[in-house]
């Protein structure tokens, strides 16, 4: 079963707006005197590249509940989380920099002292089901 992110509005202005003015200033030295063909098109392609990696980031995180294991992709980030190393999952709110793109989240802790936060756009059908998956868990819906 898979979960897209909840995206919070103000971050996803910030976001495309940051996408927008990269690939401007990636264009502008090709339409310029004085910025040279190379230096020009190196810009381009470090501008445009970056950009496309921050949209890759924003539209491709989502979180799946697969059969042993939580999937949580971020663009081209992955992490798989056995269900049977997870020991808790509650409600939070927080801005430490995760694969959340919102600050309403799902914290899960797993294996001795690692933990993920998650944005789950409907987090109590996520939260019922991560519960299904892991019974062993101390899941707070």
């Amino acid at each position: 079963m898979k979960f897209v992110s909840r995206k919070e509005l103000w971050l996803s202005i910030v976001i495309w707006i940051s996408i927008l003015l990269l690939v401007g200033a990636g264009l502008s030295p090709l339409f310029k005197e004085g910025a040279g063909y190379i230096g020009g098109s190196i810009i381009f392609v470090l501008c445009t590249s970056f950009a496309g990696f921050m949209a890759w980031l924003w539209l491709g995180t989502n979180y799946e509940l697969g059969e042993k294991e939580l999937i949580v992709r971020s663009g081209p980030i992955a992490k798989s989380i056995p269900y049977d190393g997870i020991a808790k999952a509650n409600r939070t709110s927080s801005w430490l920099a995760s694969s959340a793109l919102s600050s309403r989240r799902v914290e899960i802790f797993f294996n001795k002292y690692d933990f993920i936060h998650l944005s789950p756009l409907d987090e109590t059908t996520f939260l019922a089901e991560l519960k299904k998956r892991c019974p062993h868990a101390r899941i707070e819906e």
